[in-house]
């Protein structure tokens, strides 16, 4: 979840309030936020193997509507194209003698900047995984007599490479980027 916090963070940044100050980058980085936003979000709750799946049954019922707009989004506008409310395609016509041209336009709609109900869903589910792995840990340890620490995802390379104590070093996915790093 600290991927979408982070894009979403980069939304409420993007708001303007001149509508002419909107550019072809602007439309481009909205595109770009707003699809990995959904995406990401949308894969908590998707069918997956071998992960664990949400449901939305866990989120509190004030936070439903908004739930149900990220997850409408990522299915009917950015990973399966369909008849999203934001999105129109329309095709027009110049109808003359000898030819008939035609011209495809693809309207969209978005948000200007970050939908406030989204903040409070995105924190919810976060501090909702963080205790659950929390809880995780604390039976793990319970049952297996060894202490679980959590990786923290906001530790640096040279930080875990500090760590190098308990068998440590790197988790496989960050070491694996450090011999990548390293052999550059």
């Amino acid at each position: 979840m600290q991927h979408v916090l982070y894009f979403f963070e980069k939304l409420e940044h993007m708001e303007v309030d001149d509508i002419t100050s909107v550019t072809k980058n602007w439309t481009m980085e909205m595109e770009a936020y707003l699809t990995t936003i959904s995406v990401s979000y949308g894969r908590l709750f998707a069918e997956s193997k071998g992960a664990r799946v949400l449901k939305k049954k866990l989120i509190p019922k004030h936070l439903w509507d908004a739930h149900e707009e990220v997850i409408a989004l990522r299915n009917e506008r950015y990973a399966h194209h369909g008849d999203h409310i934001t999105t129109a395609p329309e095709l027009e016509l110049f109808v003359y003698e000898q030819e008939v041209l035609t011209q495809l336009h693809w309207r969209s709609n978005m948000p200007n900047g970050a939908p406030p109900s989204w903040k409070e869903l995105f924190l919810w589910v976060d501090d909702f995984l963080k205790e659950s792995f929390q809880k995780q840990m604390a039976y793990m340890s319970q049952t297996s007599g060894k202490e679980w620490v959590p990786f923290d995802p906001d530790i640096t390379f040279k930080q875990a490479h500090e760590v190098e104590g308990a068998g440590g070093g790197l988790p496989p996915l960050m070491d694996s980027i450090s011999k990548l790093k390293d052999s550059t």
